[in-house]
């Protein structure tokens, strides 16, 4: 099947008669989802720092304190402090920056393979190379087409990569948390007991 030479060749072909504002409009709504979601995972990565710098820092505080007091619930405080600490670990991993420079030359831009809007694509090179690329994506439509659906897509690895982490710092946290509530509570309850 030959490629669409041009914008209203593509538009005609896969879009079945949408015009140019419905594609705009398309490109506009799904930037800013991907923005939201970006956000989202982010700020629920902040939640989740500050969470857990919370029950390390009154863990610690308090065992420190109370350490020949608290002795036999050794155990479920090591639990605590680990979880919290494995889930802070995957929090700042989800909102630590992941910076891959593109080796993105002429040749690549002249095959039309490569997007020139991730910064890490264009940082290497010089402001004249920028602007006339730029210029030069602007005047094929297709190719600006090309490269914000590029775009998109790796935004998309990005958000799966964030959400991964982001999954495994909540579920990291509440394993550790139920887990050393049932600790404490069957040392207590067994405490008790041999009182008796």
């Amino acid at each position: 099947m030959p490629r669409p030479t041009n914008y209203n060749d593509l538009i005609n072909k896969h879009l079945d008669g949408f015009h140019e504002t419905g594609v705009n409009g398309f490109f506009r709504v799904v930037s800013n989802s991907l923005n939201h979601q970006n956000n989202l995972a982010d700020n629920k990565a902040n939640i989740m720092i500050s969470i857990n710098t919370v029950v390390i820092t009154l863990v610690i505080g308090s065992s420190v304190k109370n350490m020949f007091d608290w002795s036999e619930f050794l155990l479920p405080i090591m639990l605590l402090l680990i979880t919290s600490l494995v889930a802070t670990v995957f929090a700042i991993l989800t909102t630590r920056p992941n910076f891959k420079r593109g080796n993105v030359d002429q040749d690549y831009i002249d095959k039309k393979s490569s997007t020139f809007l991730f910064f890490g694509n264009f940082s290497s090179v010089t402001r004249q190379d920028f602007e006339d690329t730029m210029l030069t994506i602007l005047k094929d439509e297709e190719y600006l087409y090309r490269c914000i659906l590029a775009d998109f897509y790796g935004q998309g690895r990005v958000l799966e990569r964030k959400y991964r982490l982001l999954t495994y710092s909540y579920n990291t946290f509440l394993v550790g948390i139920v887990l050393s509530v049932i600790m404490f509570s069957i040392i207590k309850i067994s405490g008790l007991f041999l009182v008796r």
